[in-house]
């Protein structure tokens, strides 16, 4: 199975939260290995030191038999009442010569090795002795010393503390550990501050906002080639961006001059019935050339969203300049809605030039006898509703799209009125929708945020 992992920080987090858990379980578990190997190799010493000691205390008498004469206070000392303690003394059958265990001479362990020291562990009652045989050898007689510690002893607290590490000790890393986590966490986000900053810059630039560049200042060395990249492709696309933008305004200027000319020609031309055909034909030319001039200015503006626009004085003047052509089309245009200011962010005019846009739309496609309303809310918004055939669902996003028409045989636009809407909307970082009446026909929502006056 493999991880994949969405971002940097959670692919960081998650290796190291792997790496703390190993250390986590190799720490105490190495920890407890070196305390055992210490303490065992302690508990050695001391008993050989024990059996040195008590060797020091044995003599053979003239008839070669062993004796032990050890000082009072060793007597004392193996009597169980200090550090748990013992010793046996045994030939090389086995036999016990000396012993300090209580009842009836033993000794502590039957495995000797008359070459080297014995270790063993045995349990006699309640009582676990820990301990060594070591050979000693005087005039050619060996016999073996065997000296233990019982663990259970209330003095013994070495064993107790390794046996117990893992239980008491090793859970004091959990918390070390998280708070080694959080320190991390904190870092990572610190040290990745510079990318964030980068991203947000990256999420800013559009169409608008094409002179913006990501930072490099503070960016780790290891990203800085891919910000630099990202930086340069964002040259070359502002100066195709440009070179585009100069080529529609050039084009829209230089055709006004022949779309003039033209249209005093056709006034002078002595058949009156191609004159009414080539004027509508001029218009809709000229409507066409102001419309793409109008898309390389909006192309090269940017928004104010400081300023505050009165929405309702936009809309009423959209209703007093189209009035005239409404009329003149036997159909009613009007204002509704608040009676008050809703001020919204934005630029006046660029407002105004997208609320016409949709109602010179709502006149093209309602028929004569009907009325376009413009409804101001109070929530910041515009409502623009007709009477005409409405919009197909499978279109309402084609629609605000440059240059697209349903019909391309029957219209006479060049399909940029609603895309200059879209853009004007997202330059004032607003929504544009569109619906179909139940009653018929269609209502586009233009809705922008509002203005808060300072306190």
């Amino acid at each position: 199975m493999s991880w994949h992992f969405k971002s940097i920080l959670s692919r960081i987090l998650w290796l190291h939260v792997l790496a703390l858990a190993v250390a986590a379980l190799a720490t105490p578990l190495a920890t407890y290995f070196l305390l055992d190997a210490t303490t065992n190799e302690f508990e050695n010493r001391t008993l050989k030191a024990h059996a040195g000691e008590i060797a020091d205390y044995l003599q053979l008498d003239p008839n070669s038999r062993w004796q032990l004469n050890l000082p009072a206070d060793l007597r004392t000392f193996y009597l169980h009442s200090f550090d748990g303690f013992a010793y046996s003394i045994v030939d090389r059958s086995n036999g016990v010569l000396f012993s300090s265990l209580r009842g009836k001479a033993q000794s502590l362990t039957r495995g000797n090795s008359p070459d080297s020291p014995t270790y063993f562990q045995q349990s006699r009652g309640k009582a676990i002795y820990y301990g060594a045989s070591f050979p000693y050898s005087r005039n050619g007689h060996t016999l073996f010393i065997q000296v233990a510690q019982n663990l259970e002893h209330p003095d013994v607290i070495t064993d107790d503390i390794v046996a117990g590490y893992l239980l008491r000790v090793a859970w004091f890393t959990i918390p070390i550990m998280l708070l080694l986590l959080l320190s991390d966490i904190l870092i990572f986000r610190r040290a990745l501050r510079p990318l964030t900053h980068a991203s947000d810059m990256a999420r800013a630039i559009d169409p608008g906002r094409i002179d913006l560049r990501l930072p490099v200042g503070g960016v780790p060395t290891e990203v800085l080639p891919l910000v630099v990249a990202v930086n340069q492709a964002l040259d070359r696309l502002e100066k195709g961006f440009r070179a585009q933008r100069e080529f529609t305004a050039d084009a829209a200027h230089e055709l006004r001059t022949p779309l003039a000319v033209l249209r005093t020609r056709v006034e002078t031309l002595p058949d009156q019935g191609a004159v009414v055909a080539l004027r509508a034909d001029l218009a809709s030319m000229t409507h066409v050339v102001n419309q793409l001039m109008e898309v390389a200015e909006l192309e090269a503006s940017v928004v104010d969203l400081k300023e505050a626009v009165d929405l309702r004085d936009v809309c009423a003047d959209v209703v007093s300049t189209l009035a005239p052509i409404a009329i003149a089309q036997k159909k009613d245009i009007a204002l509704t809605g608040s009676d008050t200011a809703v001020l919204v962010k934005g630029n006046g005019p660029m407002l105004h030039q997208a609320v016409r846009n949709l109602a010179e739309n709502a006149l093209r496609h309602t028929p004569a006898g009907t009325t376009v309303e413009i409804h101001v809310a109070n929530e910041g918004a515009v409502r623009v509703l007709d009477e005409g055939p409405g919009v197909a669902p499978n279109e309402r996003e084609l629609i605000f799209r440059r240059f697209w028409r349903r019909d391309r045989s029957r219209s006479h636009g060049a399909g940029l009125g609603l895309a200059i809407v879209a853009r004007i909307v997202e330059a004032h970082a607003g929504k544009i929708d569109v619906v179909n009446r139940p009653t018929g026909g269609a209502v586009f929502s233009l809705t922008l945020p509002r203005f808060q006056r300072a306190n």
